[in-house]
């Protein structure tokens, strides 16, 4: 029996392919999202979707609605209401599915779905040996001739011993707070909440409800599966959220990705396109041809599937930002009627070349059809951004500088916004190639008779004619403690400088600098003694 119990074990771990570090305090978790906790063994690994003969997705460009909405249902997304509803949720303790705590957990769901005035029903279903119910509210589209579907989804079931807090306490008040928010707006299109469980045995609620979406014809456009975006332990964790997709659902990808850079300085949350991974909810809506995203934690959560896993281990500043992502991803997928026409997108004109650490100017144009103002938003393509500048009149050249410090080819691209918020698509690219400038770097620091010598190397392909360099000694010398200069420097060239007469007693700490002026800059440190006249490193 030992060996059989053992051999289950390791089809477990190969199938999923997850590294796990067992510590007394919590569970360490590598690469993608491990299965859900209570799956069988053993269970067939799931598989990539065929995308092949995909749906033709409706075009979808911004602002679907009035940005000022959105950016109001953005900014009504926070803390308190998150936290209370997760406060509440928690209360019913563990939610394994099938059990009165889950059950209960359900009412209490659609209680809070019927209290906003939706459309709500229990979606029953029986699978995997399971029975249980899904909840699912309704917000219908005020276009009469639309079809089109849009989901925002989790699982308010949990695994046995553990609150689920963030598993996936996190999703589901995140759908409910965002069904709270948008039950007062009027959305071109129909927005469907739904709470899953039974996805801890294996998405066995989503399976069903996916597949008989399907065979009902229903007209999903995007499903948005939010599984664990509560955790957080500092400001990378706090600042970025993963984001998994098939290929089917790129253009869903580069769409909230949009969205995060729209409305930034309402979010500040960056997307992080992570691939393939079909462990939550999101999956049997693929299987079923349907475009879906899930939507999970930058760093995973170190209490998963632990009776820690509660709200005091979570980050919920980090769970708001996520939540206002997704809500107005929602509002601006379901709403595509313009309040206003998007300007023109912007034309660039740029240099094709330039130096590491020299200023380099590029112009952008643009027209918007009703005159209005307009604003640009530049990409320099080394993970840097112009934040939103302006306002400039409709055709309008601006001016605007940057630098590269570093190396490569690099796509500049940029977009326009209104003064209504209503944004432009990217423009084409511009690809500027940046070659390494002179680059100063400090080499070796050397003692001896009177004096420090240090050398300095010119790393870059360009020569350097103005490289200032410092020697300065703190403690130690009475005579000596700072000595300046310049030198010129050929490319891959090196160099060496010396410091003044020297003389004193005692400990002392030298730093050698040296340095382009507006350009790059490096300091060693090193310690030291001074015994008279001698300097010892």
């Amino acid at each position: 029996m030992k060996k059989i119990k053992m051999t289950y074990f390791l089809v477990f771990m190969l199938l999923t392919s997850i590294s796990i570090t067992v510590s007394s305090d919590y569970i360490e978790y590598e690469n993608n999202p491990p299965i859900p906790g209570d799956m069988s063994f053993p269970y067939t690994k799931f598989n990539d979707v065929d995308t092949s003969t995909q749906k033709l997705i409706p075009t979808r460009t911004y602002s679907s609605l009035n940005s000022n909405q959105v950016i109001n249902i953005i900014q009504e997304m926070d803390e308190s209401l998150i936290l209370s509803y997760l406060e509440n949720l928690t209360a019913f303790g563990p939610r394994v599915t099938g059990t009165t705590a889950c059950y209960d957990a359900g009412d209490w769901i659609y209680n809070e779905f019927e209290s906003m005035g939706l459309d709500v029903e229990f979606h029953d279903w029986s699978y995997g040996g399971y029975t249980d119910r899904n909840v699912v509210a309704t917000l219908n589209g005020s276009n009469q001739s639309s079809d089109e579907i849009y989901i925002v989804c989790a699982h308010y079931d949990s695994v046995t011993g553990s609150p689920g807090a963030d598993d996936d306490g996190s999703g589901t008040v995140s759908v409910i707070a965002s069904a709270f928010i948008l039950k007062d707006y009027s959305f071109n299109h129909t927005i469907r909440f739904i709470t899953f469980s039974g996805e801890e045995q294996g998405l066995l609620g989503s399976h069903e409800y996916a597949t008989e979406a399907k065979a009902n014809g229903d007209n999903i456009i995007a499903v948005l599966n939010v599984d664990m975006i509560g955790f957080a332990l500092n400001t990378e964790d706090g600042n970025n959220v993963k984001i998994y997709f098939n290929s089917a659902s790129e253009w869903l990808t580069d769409y909230t990705d949009d969205v995060s850079v729209n409305y930034y300085d309402f979010i500040e949350l960056n997307v992080i396109p992570s691939g393939f991974s079909w462990g939550s909810d999101h999956y049997y809506f693929w299987e079923n041809g349907y475009d879906a995203l899930f939507y999970h934690e930058y760093e995973f959560n170190h209490y998963y599937h632990s009776p820690q896993d509660i709200i005091e281990n979570m980050n919920i500043t980090y769970s708001t930002k996520c939540s206002k992502l997704i809500v107005a991803t929602l509002a601006e997928l379901a709403f595509p009627n313009y309040i206003g026409n998007p300007p023109n997108s912007p034309v660039i004109s740029a240099p094709s070349s330039g130096i590491t650490w020299i200023e380099y100017e590029i112009n952008l144009t643009t027209t918007d059809p009703d005159g209005d103002d307009v604003y640009y938003y530049i990409d320099w393509g080394d993970d840097t951004g112009s934040g939103w500048i302006g306002p400039y009149e409709s055709g309008e050249e601006a001016t605007v500088s940057h630098i590269w410090e570093s190396a490569g080819d690099f796509e500049i691209r940029a977009k326009a916004k209104d003064e209504n918020n209503v944004f432009s698509g990217w423009s084409d690219s511009h690809i500027i190639s940046i070659i390494e400038g002179a680059n100063p770097e400090i080499q070796s620091i050397d003692g001896g008779l009177f004096q420090v010598k240090s050398k300095i190397k010119n790393t870059g392909s360009l020569d350097a004619t103005d490289v200032n360099w410092k020697i300065t000694l703190d403690g130690g010398a009475f005579i000596g403690k700072e000595t300046t200069g310049v030198k010129s420097i050929g490319a891959e060239e090196e160099v060496t400088i010396k410091s003044k007469f020297i003389l004193g007693f005692g400990p002392t700490q030298i730093s050698v600098q040296a340095w382009i002026t507006d350009g790059p800059m490096d300091m060693v440190d090193q310690s030291g003694y001074v015994i008279f006249f001698i300097v010892k490193i």
